[in-house]
């Protein structure tokens, strides 16, 4: 029987996830696409930002999600960031929108999402960024297209393991899209994000209420870097995360 009550409360969230995409979201879609035509570039973005934090609170709110968030004075709000975070779960992006809610950001994301129905306008809503990562070339056009969003005062998010990891312990960080810092100084924040994990893959694709604690590290600024330094500095931002990790007993 609780097998049964889990499998019926993730349909639910689902088809009320579904619901909302249809009937709420699309129309705000076609809004966004309309003000875009016509060129009211700022009204579109504040807009867009508005509308998709809206849905992320719906879908954490939804799925019974109990977020903690620590640490979000240490996020500067005068300037573009360049956020960190591990990554567990394709519900990181719903989550870390909801906890960083006061504050605009990007996603640097596999090309392979950016071809989802819905997902593809949301991040577009959200200055996204597609990376083929199978694909070199490409993968660097994605990294100047993020340089160029990041110099037009705009923040963004890269996930530095590229890939999901079913675990709070996080796995060796990628350098490519550490670049990025080399040619715009901005300024680093890493992120922990713990248990997001167990909402949908941990929990072998049914959606589960967990308890989930997002922690805002020291934010690394990268202005004064050396070419060394900026080289070394996915080990860096891995380190940080990988101590807040030890903290807990998994």
């Amino acid at each position: 029987m609780k097998d049964f009550k889990r499998k019926a409360f993730s349909w639910y969230v689902v088809i009320k996830v579904i619901g909302h995409l249809l009937f709420v979201m699309n129309p705000k879609i076609m809004y966004y696409n309309h003000l875009d035509k016509r060129g009211k570039h700022e009204k579109r973005d504040a807009f867009a930002f508005k509308a998709v934090k809206k849905w992320a609170k719906f879908v954490v709110r939804s799925a019974k999600l109990n977020i903690t968030v620590e640490g979000l004075e240490k996020i500067p709000a005068d300037k573009p960031i360049l956020f960190t975070p591990n990554h567990q779960s394709y519900a990181d992006i719903p989550v870390l929108l909801y906890a960083l809610s006061d504050f605009n950001f990007g996603f640097m994301m596999k090309i392979s999402l950016a071809g989802v129905p819905f997902i593809s306008s949301i991040s577009k809503m959200l200055k996204s960024v597609p990376v083929n990562q199978e694909n070199p070339r490409e993968a660097v056009k994605a990294i100047h297209k993020t340089i160029e969003t990041i110099e037009s005062g705009h923040s963004m998010l890269i996930f530095p393991e590229g890939k999901r990891v079913f675990s709070n312990t996080p796995e060796e960080f990628k350098n490519g899209a550490f670049k990025i810092v080399q040619k715009t100084n901005v300024t680093v924040v890493p992120i922990y994000t713990r248990n997001i994990f167990k909402v949908l893959e941990g929990s072998n694709g049914i959606v589960t209420p967990t308890d989930i604690k997002i922690t805002i590290l020291d934010p690394i600024e990268t202005s004064n870097m050396s070419r060394a330094d900026v080289k070394e500095l996915h080990d860096r931002v891995y380190n940080v995360i990988m101590e807040e990790s030890k903290k807990y007993n998994d």
